[in-house]
């Protein structure tokens, strides 16, 4: 009777928990798209060239205003120099997603818009050391786990119950100076999307836009310096700086395996000699300064003019 007690609470516990994390998620959808975004209605655009871009706080203009953001500043290119073209380029980047949240958020902030281009540019947060408190659960839901540990473990990878008392149980060992050790990679250990999951999430972006008939660009991440971004906080740096190399990679596959257009942001800013590095990155040595910015909307004015999709520039511009 008391086994079948422990059970009944077990059962309820993890019931109630899924309920809790699920509505959780809902709540915490994304709405934080930049409000000049959110104002759009269809009237507003539906004879216009339409180009979303899809990203994190690089896309969003962190600590900028929304004229200086790269997708306003390309609006601004495609007017002066191709004056003959209707666009308009809508800016849908939210600070601190990652590719998960991306796709999670993919109809309603991209494809509802019936978009021409896309440009699509995660990463850096995906690669980011240490999980955020729902990031696993994201990245289940979306991406599912093929992993080994995955495989040998599934309930307790998808109980509820146990996530909530490992992430308790973890806070409190780490509280006492103990590292966790599982053999499940979590906390500082692991980035916030797994490589499995980014190169998941990245491929359903690419693909699910590319079925409603709209190039897709897709952008590498800003580099990352060692010295600047992660000396205050409990990361390995070199691991973290591995990670962001190996992420690159995998932006680099999969674009070329679904046939998308690919512009490397990070080999043009690290192997370009007219790269200025201080001047194009903010004093956080991650996030783009307005300069930045203007530089990477000018290298995609030129991506889209390559690819003919805007037409021939204005006379002396």
């Amino acid at each position: 009777m008391r086994v079948l007690v422990a059970l009944s609470v077990l059962a309820s516990a993890e019931a109630v928990l899924r309920v809790y994390h699920q509505h959780t998620l809902r709540q915490t959808l994304p709405v934080e798209v930049r409000q000049e975004t959110r104002a759009l209605t269809w009237d507003d655009i539906r004879n216009q060239y339409r180009i979303v871009c899809l990203g994190d706080s690089n896309t969003y203009g962190e600590d900028l205003a929304f004229a200086q953001a790269y997708p306003a500043v390309l609006a601004q290119l495609i007017a002066h120099n191709h004056p003959a073209l209707d666009a308009v380029v809508i800016n849908s980047g939210m600070r601190g997603h990652t590719a998960v949240q991306g796709l999670a958020r993919l109809e309603r902030d991209v494809l509802w818009y019936r978009p021409q281009a896309v440009v699509v540019a995660f990463g850096l947060n995906d690669a980011r050391l240490g999980h955020w408190p729902l990031d696993p659960l994201r990245e289940r839901e979306v991406c599912g786990d093929s992993s080994l540990s995955g495989r040998i473990e599934p309930l307790l990878r998808h109980s509820h119950l146990w996530l909530t008392l490992r992430a308790r149980l973890r806070r409190v060992l780490r509280g006492l100076g103990y590292a966790w050790s599982s053999g499940v990679p979590a906390g500082p250990a692991a980035p916030r999307v797994s490589a499995h999951g980014f190169r998941s999430a990245l491929r359903q972006i690419i693909t699910r836009i590319q079925k409603t008939g709209a190039a897709v660009w897709v952008l590498t991440t800003t580099p990352v310096s060692e010295a600047a971004v992660f000396e205050s906080e409990d990361v390995d740096q070199q691991q973290q700086l591995a990670l962001h190399a190996e992420y690159n990679q995998i932006i680099r596959q999969v674009s070329a395996d679904c046939g998308a257009h690919l512009l490397d942001v990070h080999a043009a800013l690290t192997e370009s000699a007219t790269a200025d590095l201080k001047t194009l990155l903010a004093a956080d040595r991650v996030h783009l300064s307005a300069s930045g910015e203007r530089w990477l909307a000018e290298h995609i004015l030129q991506a889209l003019e390559n690819a003919s999709l805007l037409g021939k520039r204005a006379a002396g511009s």
